[in-house]
């Protein structure tokens, strides 16, 4: 009944919760961090409201599902968003970059995930070093606790920019 509920209400942008599965590892404002959904997965994020999935793992790792992700994340009428790192991608911050404006564009729940959000909660880091100089410690800031590469995070940071 309470899921029921939650699709219903979903259809006019309003969410009972933030998306709760065991894959989400943690939540910060409007953006939760996960590991790799399953399909149920996202058959929650869905009618918890969520917006948009990011995918933060290589195009090679994604082929290797099975399921097709973004099919199975727009059937379930979310927006789906490849910023792969690892593997030939390495760490772009360009991902930094146009995560800032997919945020700044999105009204509703982001969940972003890799394999065990590791890729993900650091792109999410670098976004709040790039876009909130009072924040020293992203990690600290989003609560993950979860392996942490400061090499990463350097990388995934776009330089500062001067205006």
């Amino acid at each position: 009944m309470t899921a029921l509920l939650a699709s219903l209400l979903s259809i006019f942008g309003v969410s009972m919760t933030q998306p709760d599965t065991a894959s989400i590892t943690n939540t910060h404002e409007n953006v939760s961090i996960a590991a790799q959904p399953s399909e149920a997965d996202l058959d929650v994020w869905a009618a918890n409201g969520t917006r948009v999935v990011v995918n933060t793992r290589s195009m090679q790792e994604t082929a290797g599902l099975s399921f097709d992700m973004r099919a199975a994340v727009e059937s379930r009428g979310m927006r789906y968003v490849e910023m792969p790192i690892g593997g030939p991608h390495g760490a772009d911050p360009q991902h930094t970059i146009d995560l800032a404006a997919l945020l700044a564009d999105n009204d509703g729940p982001v969940v972003m995930h890799c394999r065990s959000g590791m890729r993900a909660a650091h792109l999410y880091g670098a976004h709040l070093i790039s876009t909130d100089s009072r924040v020293a410690d992203p990690f600290d800031t989003m609560s993950w606790t979860g392996p942490q590469s400061g090499d990463m995070l350097r990388a995934l940071t776009p330089p500062a920019r001067e205006d």
